[in-house]
């Protein structure tokens, strides 16, 4: 399939900071550019150009024709990056942002330096029908109710500030529901496990704790004993949206990667 231009917004340099290159964050699922609203201007006020992109089916970007695949939005990703003059710093990615991200650094590493990946999944969710049905209940009521999800997710988040939740139920309500629930429903060919031994970019992964995280257990174990030399994992005391939960340890383990 063909890739798709992706909305994007940019975050200039700070005028205070020496210019330091380009960093292009990625969204997860039901996301949007808005999830970095903290990430994307502090990565600019230490010099980097930071540009932050919508995926196919989210955000401002086009919609999903049937569904779409991570290696289809690896494409789009990748066309963004030439865009931009690759190759570009750093790809920061979360969740399904980091399988994507990961895809990209296989197939297309002469288009980035390094990458972090947040919380990347271990499996796909093919076969998961309570998280398809909670994916979609959650699309429906940010287009029938975005007060009281906003509500719901703060209750559910104590450490979020209120404009995480906000920025959050917006991006459910202009994500491609049709899309997204038919894309789930298939293998979305996510391989970041099998991807991490042989990726030939420098890779950090941010993880969510033990039992707050979409990585756990053997599927961790696993990623962590198969990593080449150059890659790094740490660890956050936080859930599966480390860069809400824990915004400031977030921006300054990503500022040392890409920084190194």
């Amino acid at each position: 399939m063909p890739t798709v231009e992706l909305a994007m917004h940019t975050w200039a340099p700070g005028a205070d900071a020496p210019p330091r290159g380009t960093v292009v964050l990625v969204h997860g699922v039901t996301g949007w550019h808005r999830t970095w609203w903290r990430v994307g201007p502090a990565l600019a006020d230490a010099g980097w150009r930071v540009v932050a992109v919508d995926q196919r089916g989210h955000g401002h970007s086009p919609r999903i024709e049937g569904f779409t695949t991570v290696a289809e939005l690896a494409g789009d990703l990748a066309s963004t990056v030439e865009g931009l003059g690759a190759p570009v710093d750093a790809v920061v990615g979360h969740s399904l942002g980091a399988a994507v991200a990961a895809e990209l650094a296989h197939e297309r590493p002469e288009l980035v330096r390094r990458v972090v990946l947040e919380d990347p999944p271990a499996v796909t969710r093919a076969d998961d029908i309570g998280w398809q049905a909670n994916l979609e209940r959650e699309l429906l009521a940010a287009e029938e109710d975005p007060a009281s999800e906003i509500a719901r997710e703060l209750s559910e988040n104590p450490g979020w500030a209120e404009e995480d939740a906000r920025q959050d139920v917006d991006g459910k309500r202009l994500a491609d529901r049709f899309g997204l629930v038919a894309t789930f429903r298939r293998d979305t060919g996510a391989r970041v496990l099998e991807l991490a031994p042989t990726l030939r970019v420098p890779a950090l992964y941010v993880l969510a704790a033990e039992g707050r995280s979409v990585l756990g257990g053997e599927h961790r174990r696993r990623l962590v004993e198969r990593l080449p030399d150059d890659a790094r994992v740490v660890v956050a005391d936080a859930g599966h949206t480390v860069h809400r939960d824990c915004p400031n340890w977030y921006v300054s383990t990503v500022l040392e990667w890409i920084g190194s």
